[in-house]
């Protein structure tokens, strides 16, 4: 609808919170212009109109919960951001961006995500990483779980050795990258 940019790509969470935040806030206005229309009109809101109104409601609710939930997720700084695409330019494999892991426990935000030839790198941002390393390890773990086939998994909160790490993957092959771009589906279909 609004969102500019695809899952995966560099500015998506950034997308997905304006879309979100100027949905809510068409509904918001919706649900005012009835009530403050009915209280001009007829001096209450005890008219069959306020169903309107009470019918907003829950869209509203949607799209601004949408937008709570990520509002505290921030994409890479636009130099970030072309420092990994520059410096990971002969890298063979899918670099994504902006991934959110969603499951019912709540959701992890990774600003770039690799996967390439069985292996699982991912980038984040977190002052609180160390405590943090091995659940943002399992939910990627998890989430490709059921899948005939094993990856490593490994999260830095270091760029340098992040990159480091991306550089020093063999490139694949042909049927590797198939599996890359199965498992790549599989991770975009459980983000917001």
């Amino acid at each position: 609808m609004l969102n500019k940019h695809k899952k995966g790509e560099y500015g998506y969470i950034e997308s997905y919170k304006k879309s979100k935040l100027i949905v809510s806030l068409i509904f918001a206005a919706m649900i005012s212009f009835i009530i403050i229309t009915m209280l001009i009109m007829f001096g209450s809101t005890q008219r069959v109109m306020v169903i309107f109104a009470i019918l907003l409601v829950l869209p509203f609710s949607k799209f601004l919960i949408g937008y709570i939930m990520c509002a505290t997720f921030k994409s890479l700084s636009k130099e970030d951001y072309e420092r990994i695409s520059r410096e990971t330019k002969e890298a063979s494999g899918n670099l994504l961006y902006d991934v959110v892991i969603t499951r019912t426990e709540g959701m992890k935000f990774y600003q770039s995500m690799y996967i390439c030839n069985s292996r699982i790198y991912a980038y984040v941002e977190d002052k609180n990483f160390n405590e943090n390393k091995k659940a943002y390890e399992t939910w990627i773990k998890e989430c490709v779980s059921g899948t005939k086939f094993e990856y490593t998994i490994k999260v830095f909160s270091n760029q340098d050795e992040y990159i480091k790490k991306v550089n020093s993957v063999s490139s694949a092959n042909d049927k590797t990258v198939k599996i890359d771009k199965h498992i790549v589906e599989r991770i975009l279909v459980t983000c917001v």
